[in-house]
């Protein structure tokens, strides 16, 4: 699917291959420390990120690419169900997890792609895929962190709601949002 963004650039929004591996690990590289630092479902190695596809038919990846360069821009995570460690902090919160109908989300935008609509063209087009498998939720991989101001009107501007607040190396919330 090609999208045009704000800068009248256009991105290329599919699903990740086995052959994006190593343009994958050079994204992930080159991320500044701040967004490294808040994105964390795989190292950020290339046989890390083989591995994690590789061994686990419900993790799904995703990539926008500058389509002028073929370089990736932005990435996402999608695991089918949620992680069984957050089960019971969910609950906590009065939402119940469910393995059929849910999936987990972690996005990641390149510095300099942020506030452009890249995030956005990305969660629409998993929107969708997602949609076709029968899926209703998107829970947020790990929350987010309260004081990370613009993912979290981010989140909330796209439909995401807050469950609750746990701590984890700091105050978090944790975010789901309705599809289905």
């Amino acid at each position: 699917m090609i999208i045009e963004l704000k800068n009248n650039k256009q991105l290329s929004v599919r699903r990740l291959k086995g052959t994006d591996y190593d343009q994958l690990t050079y994204y992930l590289y080159q991320l500044s420390p701040e967004t490294k630092k808040r994105f964390g479902p795989h190292p950020f190695d290339k046989a890390a990120v083989s591995h994690f596809y590789q061994t686990n038919p419900y993790n799904l990846g995703y990539i926008a690419e500058d389509s002028s360069e073929g370089s990736i821009v932005a990435y996402a995570v999608v695991r089918l169900g949620y992680l069984e460690h957050d089960a019971d902090r969910l609950r906590s919160f009065g939402f119940v997890p469910d393995h059929f109908t849910d999936v987990t989300y972690a996005p990641s935008v390149a510095d300099h792609w942020q506030g452009l609509g890249t995030g956005y063209h990305l969660l629409q087009f998993i929107e969708e895929e997602l949609k076709t498998m029968g899926r209703q939720r998107i829970i947020l991989w790990g929350g987010v962190q309260q004081e990370n101001e613009t993912a979290v009107r981010y989140y909330l501007k796209n439909g995401f709601v807050v469950l609750g607040a746990f701590e984890y190396n700091g105050p978090n919330y944790d975010m789901a949002k309705t599809i289905g």
